[in-house]
């Protein structure tokens, strides 16, 4: 008997992808940056007063839009890599994404924004290392 015909008891065989909370977390934060890439792009005064940097001079909305083009780039490309199931990189793709709202949160904290946006900021940081971690996990689990 072949290796090849032998099938892997239930509990070691891989879950569907759609049963990893990682994968669901991540679904939730490329459509999170994605609205705000959109929002930046439409509205960006708006966009910066929720962001916790408010603006009423017209020519920061140049550096507004800079922010939504990459948002949009940065959405784009997480929502490929988990179309095409490619999870270990979407998992260090979260990792290395962290470095963003960490940023965010200082700048606006050192600019004199709101606490509870520098918290949001922060919130959004942790979330996407717990994200990372499940992701990461759960694609190691998935590989063996």
């Amino acid at each position: 008997m072949t290796t090849s015909s032998i099938s892997k008891p239930a509990a070691a065989q891989a879950k569907p992808a759609w049963r990893s909370v990682g994968v669901w977390l991540s679904i939730v934060l490329i459509a999170f940056i994605l609205f705000s890439a959109v929002r930046a792009l439409l509205a960006p005064a708006s966009f910066a007063a929720t962001f916790g940097l408010a603006s009423a001079d017209a020519a920061q909305n140049g550096f507004i839009a800079v922010y939504g083009i990459r948002s949009l780039f940065l959405s784009l490309f997480a929502l490929s890599l988990l179309v095409q199931r490619q999870y270990a990189m979407l998992a260090r793709f979260m990792l290395i994404a962290t470095i963003i709202p960490i940023g965010d949160a200082l700048l606006v904290a050192q600019r004199g924004g709101p606490p509870p946006i520098v918290i949001q900021h922060s919130a959004t940081a942790g979330i996407l290392l717990l994200t990372w971690f499940l992701l990461r996990r759960w694609a190691e689990r998935s590989a063996a």
